[in-house]
């Protein structure tokens, strides 16, 4: 995670798929869900988004046996950002909805932010710019909320789609 955080993807990756073979070989199927889910999220970012997909919809038939909703939420988002990336933006939109349910049903503020926001930017790339707005403007109030500093970075989108 920490290699992640630090955009080194490829190590983070790595330490991930140790991590699978760790979980599997105890029987943890909530942390080797939650380490596939590290890995789709490095393959997306190093440009594998098959393989991210992959990876993310093994997650969720793992975490299903499972029922942990908070990795559930941050799968679905995970899987929305690939198929965003290989423009399956309808199916990424299904994705971000049932990551933002999870998000809200266990009060997860950051993790509802970040799926809007993730929402937002699917809704733009279609190009329904009234509806992107609207959703990045309910991800900036919570963000504004927890007083997050990524509600800078949203407030930049907002400026751009209004100008």
């Amino acid at each position: 995670r920490v290699a992640q955080l630090q955009c080194r993807y490829a190590d983070g990756v790595r330490h991930a798929e140790q991590a699978v073979r760790t979980y599997q070989g105890v029987g943890h199927k909530a942390g080797e869900a939650e380490a596939l889910n590290l890995v789709g999220w490095g393959q997306s970012h190093l440009g594998d988004y098959e393989q991210a997909c992959a990876s993310c919809r093994q997650a969720l038939a793992l975490n299903a046996e499972t029922g942990n909703r908070r990795i559930e939420a941050a799968l679905w988002d995970s899987l929305g950002y690939a198929e965003h990336h290989l423009r399956n933006f309808p199916e990424a939109a299904v994705c971000y909805q049932r990551a933002l349910s999870a998000c809200r049903e266990i009060g997860d503020r950051w993790g509802e932010a970040e799926s809007l926001t993730h929402l937002g930017d699917t809704q733009h790339a279609t190009g329904d710019l009234p509806q992107a707005r609207k959703t990045w403007q309910q991800a900036l109030a919570v963000l504004e909320d927890l007083g997050h500093r990524d509600a800078d970075k949203l407030r930049a989108k907002l400026d751009q789609i209004d100008s």
